[in-house]
């Protein structure tokens, strides 16, 4: 059977380094030059070039794992189904030195996989067990700590512009778009003539629903839809709806001034952000052109501000944000904590939709999913216990190949000593040359095939401690999920825990999604579709 798995070469750029992120080239130069050492790393080491898949991250941190291609890479590895990953250098491939000498270190040589980086030279075929040692700890640790500070450097670089009234914000405003200038916007009038019917019909005393359903009416395309039209490449909403109307009214951009900085990144490389208080905000007066003026701007804010109904201090709803409407996609909501139904707003904005039948009554929508995640507890219950049985069957076969593994390599390391017996002794002239070279050839066959014997159970045994692993993963999971046996009362935290979204159809039918059954339950479906008709 032929081999089925991948050779892989891997490329990756940062965003702050390459030209594609202006868009004067297809693709980055620094990726180019990547590309064509690998391909003549190839050449020079007889590699065929067609036989290699490429996988590239145009405009990416190496110090996140959190990359679209080298996810793609990390789940072939998973999968068992790559061969060989060949680098320019560690710092394409990660910078933090943790993950890249976990993945080094652990995962590589445990899946199998040869990976070669070429300015470092290194290559784990070459090296077999030793992975580098003192020398590649230190370099990704260097790694790691010069991207850090390239990433301070260049954020207080993009600090700086947007204090200068630069635009470094990526795409344009919908009612703007990129100017001839490097970091400028210009008005684009086709969108700037529906902002500003929004700012003065605000102003007016139109309501934010009232406004979303005039632009329905007239069907004026949504910002996204508008986006996509003119740049391509966006989730579209077709509908007009109150965020949307709501996000353009809140935003000073139109006013020609800019708000640099509504919220800051908590450290450096980090994901998580905090929010800064609009009272503290710094606005950069005059640094584009405006499309209404600031009076416009207070007045339609004081409007809508004045409408504003003050928030209720209820406790949190177990549904809030998990109810989705089967037929436009948007979130549910319920209004008052006292109102009985969950439904669809998005008619209100275009009464012409079938969502103003997608409403669930709350009581039978908590009876439902009390109901079901009961069910699914015991079902997984029955799971755990195969799951059990399984792993002391794998524990104890896994015990059985460690013993023939070590019996193996005690009959192996007791031929190749015989071997020089039998060498000793032609030397000393007990052997006769055919007679040794007999013996010599016998014991080698034999070893032959017991190698072969042990390469086979030290697979076997490998892939056993995976299934371990990965039962193990399992039953955590499970341990967790099985607290909630039982249960009588739906909490936020549980259903965070174990449900993923619940969409709602026309006609009081739903589906569940949940968050445990792909990776516990095996043959349980991941979809549970119920029908209820509410009383």
């Amino acid at each position: 059977m032929a081999d089925s798995k991948r050779d892989i070469y891997y490329l990756r750029l940062s965003k702050e380094d390459g030209d594609s992120e202006q868009g004067t080239l297809e693709e980055s130069c620094s990726i180019t030059s990547q590309r064509e050492c690998i391909r003549r790393y190839l050449q020079e080491h007889g590699f065929a070039e067609e036989d290699f898949e490429e996988i590239v991250d145009d405009g990416y941190s190496g110090t996140s794992m959190n990359r679209p291609g080298m996810t793609r890479l990390l789940h072939l590895v998973e999968e068992g189904s790559v061969r060989t990953i060949i680098v320019r250098d560690l710092s394409r491939f990660a910078r933090n030195y943790l993950e890249a000498g976990h993945y080094l270190e652990f995962v590589f040589p445990a899946r199998g996989v040869r990976f070669v980086s070429i300015h470092d030279q290194f290559d784990s075929g070459r090296l077999g067990e030793n992975t580098g040692g003192l020398e590649l700890a230190v370099k990704n640790l260097l790694n790691q700590m010069y991207s850090k500070d390239l990433s301070q450097k260049i954020k207080s670089s993009v600090d700086l512009k947007k204090m200068n009234g630069e635009y470094v914000y990526g795409t344009a405003p919908y009612g703007y778009k990129k100017g001839p200038g490097k970091n400028t916007i210009v008005i684009d009038e086709e969108a700037a003539v529906t902002v500003r019917a929004i700012f003065t019909w605000a102003a007016e005393g139109k309501t934010i629903t009232q406004i979303a359903r005039t632009l329905n009416e007239q069907k004026i395309a949504t910002p996204s839809v508008y986006l996509a039209a003119v740049r391509g490449n966006y989730k579209t909403r077709a509908v007009w709806t109150f965020d949307s109307v709501r996000n353009i009214l809140a935003n000073r951009i139109y006013t020609g001034d800019t708000v640099p900085f509504k919220s800051h990144v908590r450290r450096v490389g980090s994901n998580r952000v905090r929010q800064i208080p609009e009272e503290l905000w710094q606005v950069i007066p005059d640094t584009h052109e405006a499309i209404i003026t600031r009076e416009l701007f207070y007045k339609a804010k004081m409007v809508v501000r004045a409408k504003k109904k003050s928030k209720s201090c209820a406790p949190p709803n177990p549904f809030t944000s998990f109810l989705v409407c089967g037929c436009c996609g948007n979130r549910l909501s319920k209004g008052k904590t006292s109102n009985k139904n969950w439904m669809c707003v998005t008619h209100r904005y275009h009464p012409a939709l079938e969502c103003r039948a997608v409403r669930f009554q709350e009581d039978l929508l908590t009876e439902i999913v009390l109901r079901e995640i009961n069910i699914r507890c015991k079902l997984l219950d029955a799971k755990i216990k195969k799951i059990k049985q399984e792993s002391r069957f794998a524990k104890t076969k896994e015990e059985n190949l460690q013993t023939q593994c070590r019996n193996l390599r005690r009959q192996i390391e007791s031929i190749q000593a015989s071997k020089m017996q039998y060498y000793e002794a032609y030397v000393s002239g007990e052997l006769t040359k055919d007679a040794f070279l007999a013996r010599k050839q016998e014991a080698a066959a034999q070893e032959k095939k017991l190698g072969e014997e042990l390469l086979r159970a030290e697979r076997e045994q490998k892939e056993l401690v995976l299934v371990m692993k990965s039962e193990a993963a399992h039953m955590e999971a499970a341990r967790k999920i099985m607290e909630d046996q039982e249960i009588t009362e739906l909490t936020p935290n549980l259903m965070r825990e174990l449900v993923k979204k619940i969409i709602v159809y026309p006609g009081g039918s739903l589906r569940i999604e949940w968050n445990f059954c792909d990776e516990i339950s095996g043959p349980v479906p991941l979809e549970s579709g119920i029908a209820a008709k509410e009383p």
